[in-house]
């Protein structure tokens, strides 16, 4: 045999080497009618591999699934399996036998003994990961009972460490160099996976010739596809005599989590092989999301913490071996994603503690560039979960974010952060005026590379490339030729955009009244640029800006009512109605006793206002002049139109500039419905969301609709969300939702600040008529059109994306609730405060329709506690509510804000009647029309008034005459 034909059958050989799945089916699990393992060979039956690799949101939930169950063996004969065959083999199918047979004290004992094997060096490493296989799947309820998880949820991180089929990739040659090669990241797909950050293009790092510690390439053992199922003929229910702590129930026996938590201390700190260090690093954060596991343990808990949180802030990651073709930082995005997972038992910490945790994320956005995204995420949930340890580390955190501004791909990510920090005042109590200038900064940035890109009509600075190989699906995402790529980069610029300047505002908002006019000079001067030819644009997101700066800087009251009139008011009003720059100003005068009431319309909100004119008495000897009011007489008549009301608030005799002039209103039917247009436009841009309860083991669209209660969680979520509202009658805006015969319900949820308002649709709050409507239409009408939906799902099962057939529904919030709960009659050491025994998280999940754009920062599940979930939530929602807008507008048009249509209005108004103003004073000689003048020159088109006039430092160029006759405009 040639050499070449000796390697040729030796990669052959290689290349059909058993993976574990397929020794531990071959080996261990699939039995024979004698008891004895079947002898498979490497081509035989493959059909479950192949079931395996469908998606895995159709997969049934393993609490529920029944499988064909296997015959049951007596403790006798398990006891001599496990003597004879002590290895994770034969293990890992006794112990599932121990929890389906309900024979806890042997499962306790072959848990002891799938721990040992695990650490044991003496042991095969394939048997040493079957065991580590089983172990890494080991969850429990509530209530402590054990079970198997058969579907870990752990994609993302598998396709980072290659271990997709799409991910998987030839072992490199001799001479190739992983270190000087990007790694193509993880595309989240429909159920998004790790949300893995982009390389910057402006950096690259090579690996350090000197390794603190270099893993050993072992033969691939195990792939994501291969080894989700569990063995064919186990039942993954929750065994309730086995527990995850001990009781005084003598019937219960109990697992000592302790011990395998040891184990990933010390794979995790030495490495080990790496095929198992491989395994751990993917499997433990969906491990660790399991608190109830672990709650008993957190003294492990809090090393499992420094140990992480110290090679990651040291840089003393582990090196991959080179053969695998990673990097450190593939390393460390698989750290940081366990570190962020560990935010969940951050509330039994010291602040030190949740401190250093914070400055671990923080060291991640810079030291590796593909763990940028992912710390960015963790340090906004960082926000809501320990918001003392954020304002603690802000100043830092601010200033990194000001120094990444130049890596474009990190846009939205930062952008988001300061959105859930802005409505967070916990975080940021002691945020001074430098730390506010920075955040302004920081948007600007933004909003500069965005207009550069508009200019120059490039991408390069497309905050989410969309020309980028998916890890998870091997394919490029490369879009179609019908140019879908360049609108969803476009997309994403004008999310950035539309992200920025609401920072801007919220932040502005959230100054003190004292400090905001500190910042409105220096912000007027960045919202207004040059486009290419050197002309000064003010866009309309700037003007509207502004306009809210304008009207908040020194008044901090939000909306204002109109006040009501007085009787003494009825017909004795005069009204006049002005545009006045950009504002539409409406003067109501009593004429009895100069009482006025004054409504300044603006693209950001609408003012009202009274005014009212204060008399002297004349003195005894003074003698009346034609109408003058007698104040000291009995019949008081103030003659004071609008007209004197708006010279008193708005002009001298200085020059105004024509530009600048008022102009206005005719009282016509035109002007009335131009008005009535304007106030039917919210003053806050609104958001609608379904809010849908899933009910134990449903998974029909139906019967989900059909609920008309939710649990004790689901209310107090609801309740945390908005405030109940009452629909009939309602003055706002309900998205939809019948006000006047209660046929959606007499109540919803709403939420609303001086920006935003968003109303959600609860299907529970609505009636049935299951008679005449069992599809439950008249909900599916409102959930189906709402472009964001949260799940609340309670039923057991993973919930699948299509429930709610419907071409609008883009993105689905996932909620699943865990009740931590440690018994009181089994108090642990490393537990304290009463406040342990019931404690309630939540994970939280974003999917997204397969055709919409990889965005969310929740593509990884995250844990997040009861009392910051509604929050937390709420802004997910707004943020994917406003790129929902945006993206399904982009084949028509552009999204335009509730503040934009307002101030369109106005401009509508302006170009109307902007050169229709007239002099009251047109019978004098050369001021009328020229028809009145008999052709004479008027001083509005005559030269001889042109020139400098100046009175009081003011001066008027031209028009002298035109800028001093308030009458034109009054």
């Amino acid at each position: 045999m040639t050499k070449d034909a000796s390697n040729d059958s030796s990669a052959a050989k290689d290349s059909h080497r058993p993976t574990l799945s397929e020794r531990l089916r071959s080996l261990a699990f699939p039995r024979s009618n004698g008891g004895s393992p079947q002898k498979s060979g490497v081509h035989g039956d493959t059909s479950n591999d192949q079931n395996l690799t469908h998606n895995r949101q159709n997969l049934p939930d393993p609490c529920r699934h029944q499988l064909g169950r296997r015959e049951a063996r007596s403790p006798a004969q398990m006891s001599l399996e496990i003597q004879v065959n002590p290895t994770g083999m034969r293990l890992g199918e006794t112990f599932i036998d121990c929890l389906e047979t309900d024979r806890p004290h042997v499962a306790q004992h072959v848990y002891e003994r799938l721990v040992s094997t695990a650490t044991n060096p003496e042991v095969l490493l394939e048997n040493r990961l079957s065991s580590i296989w089983l172990l890494a799947r080991l969850r429990c309820d509530s209530d402590g009972a054990v079970r198997i998880a058969a579907m870990p949820d752990t994609q993302g991180l598998a396709a980072l460490l290659t271990r997709t089929e799409g991910a998987m990739k030839p072992l490199p040659s001799s001479n190739h160099n992983p270190a000087t090669e990007e790694t193509p990241p993880s595309r989240s797909g429909r159920g998004a996976a790790a949300d893995n950050s982009h390389r910057s293009h402006s950096r690259s790092r090579t690996r350090s010739a000197t390794r603190e510690q270099s893993l050993e390439r072992s033969p691939l053992l195990w792939t994501y596809h291969d080894q989700q199922d569990l063995p064919p003929g186990s039942a993954p229910v929750a065994s309730f005599s086995l527990k995850a702590y001990a009781t005084e129930d003598t019937s219960v026996a109990a697992i000592n989590v302790s011990m395998w938590l040891d184990v990933v201390l010390d794979v995790l700190d030495k490495g080990i092989e790496w095929e198992i260090y491989s395994y751990i690093l993917v499997h433990l954060p969906s491990q660790l999301a399991n608190v109830s596991l672990f709650v008993r343990h957190l003294a492990k808990i809090e090393k499992l913490h420094d140990l992480v949180a110290s090679q990651l802030q040291k840089s003393r990651v582990l090196d991959p071996p080179a053969s695998a073709g990673l990097k450190k930082g593939d390393i460390a995005l698989c750290l940081y994603h366990t570190l962020t997972v560990l935010i969940a038992y951050s509330g039994w910490w010291p602040p030190q503690k949740t401190t250093d945790m914070v400055h671990t994320f923080l060291v991640g956005i810079s030291t590796w560039d593909r763990t940028a995204r992912c710390c960015i995420h963790a340090l906004t949930l960082c926000c809501h979960e320990i918001p003392k340890a954020v304002d603690r580390c802000l100043p830092l955190i601010l200033t990194k974010m000001s120094q990444i501004i130049s890596q474009s791909h990190l846009a939205i990510d930062v952008l988001e952060f300061l959105n859930h920090l802005a409505r967070l005042p916990a975080a940021y109590p002691s945020v001074g005026e430098e730390l506010q200038r920075t955040i302004f900064g920081i948007c600007v940035g933004y909003l500069r590379n965005v207009r550069d890109t508009r200019d120059n009509g490039s991408d390069s600075t497309n905050p989410r490339s969309a020309n980028r190989l998916s890890r998870v699906s091997g394919e490029s995402n490369l879009q179609s030729p019908s140019g879908r790529s360049t609108d969803t980069e476009k997309d994403f610029h004008e999310y950035v955009y539309t992200l920025a300047y609401h920072i801007i505002t919220h932040w502005f908002l959230a100054i003190s009244i004292e400090d905001r006019s500190k910042h409105v000079g220096w912000m007027a001067k960045n919202l207004a640029w040059k486009d290419k030819s050197g002309d000064e644009i003010v866009e309309e997101q700037s003007q509207v800006t502004l306009d809210m700066m304008h009207r908040t800087t020194y008044l901090d009251l939000g909306e204002t009512l109109r006040p009501p009139m007085d009787a003494d008011d009825e017909g004795q009003m005069i009204k006049k109605t002005w545009l006045l720059g950009m504002s539409i100003v409406t003067i109501e005068t009593n004429q009895t006793n100069g009482v006025t009431y004054i409504t300044k319309r603006q693209a950001s909100g609408t003012t009202f206002s009274t005014y009212r004119q204060a008399y002297q008495p004349l003195p005894s000897h003074h003698v009346r002049d034609g109408d003058q009011a007698n104040v000291g007489g009995e019949n008081l008549t103030a003659r004071i139109f609008p007209s004197h009301v708006l010279l008193q608030l708005t002009s001298t005799i200085s020059p105004m500039p024509i530009p600048l002039q008022p102009i206005v209103l005719p009282e016509n039917a035109l002007t009335q419905r131009a008005i009535s247009t304007f106030d039917r436009i919210d003053t806050v841009d609104g958001h609608k969301a379904g809010v849908i309860y899933v009910g134990d083991g449903q998974q029909d669209e139906q019967e989900i609709l059909a609920n008309t209660i939710g649990s004790e969680r689901f209310t107090t979520f609801l309740e945390g969300l908005g405030t109940k509202v009452q629909l009939q009658g309602a003055t706002f805006n309900t998205q939809g939702l019948d006000r006047t015969s209660d046929m959606d319900g007499t109540h919803t949820f709403a939420w609303r600040d001086r920006v935003t308002e968003i109303v959600y649709h609860v299907p529970t709050l609505m009636p049935n008529d299951l008679e005449t409507d069992p599809q439950c239409t008249n909900k599916k009408r409102h959930i189906g059109n709402d472009f964001v939906n949260i799940i609340f799902n309670e039923s057991g099962l993973p919930f699948r994306f299509g429930t709610f057939a419907s071409a609008f529904n883009f993105v689905n919030i996932i909620i699943t609730p865990e009740t931590v709960q440690v018994p009181a009659l089994a108090p642990s050491s490393q537990v304290k405060g009463a406040d342990v025994l019931t404690r309630d998280f939540f994970q939280v999940q974003v999917m997204w329709d397969s055709s919409f754009p990889e965005t969310f920062p929740v593509a990884a599940p995250k844990i997040v506690t009861a009392s910051t979930l509604p929050g937390y939530v709420r802004q997910l929602v707004l943020n994917a509510s406003v790129f929902c807008l945006l993206w399904s507008n982009r084949g028509g048009g552009e999204y335009v804000s509730s503040w934009r249509s307002r101030l369109r209005e106005i401009r509508r108004l302006r170009e109307r009647y902007m050169n229709t103003a007239r002099s009251a004073n047109e019978g004098y000689p050369g001021m009328g029309t020229a028809e009145d003048r008999g052709g004479a020159r008027s001083y509005e088109d005559g030269d001889d008034w042109k020139g400098t006039f100046t009175m009081g430092g003011m001066a008027e160029e031209d028009h002298v005459l035109m800028s001093l006759d308030f009458t034109r405009w009054t």
